[in-house]
């Protein structure tokens, strides 16, 4: 059974295109929700989570039974 694809320097694995870095930061909690997710999809890491979010391969909308509590939420409250 093959173990999976090898990973070439320079050279797409799994799109046509390169991955380019990006820096994201988020709170502790953020961070076990999104490696939570990821694992509920059956995706390989957080990284893949938020490629395949920006691909609009899963798409994201606010979770009704959870408060949100944003500075924009604050800010409109004004």
């Amino acid at each position: 059974m093959p173990k999976g694809k090898k990973r070439m320097r320079g050279k797409p694995v799994y799109h046509d295109e390169l991955k380019q870095r990006l820096n994201l930061t988020v709170t502790p909690t953020g961070a076990r929700g999104l490696e939570e997710i990821a694992q509920e999809l059956g995706l390989k890491s957080k990284s893949e989570l938020v490629d395949q979010i920006g691909r609009r391969i899963f798409l994201v909308s606010p979770n009704p039974a959870v408060k949100q509590n944003t500075e924009e939420s604050v800010d409109k409250a004004d």
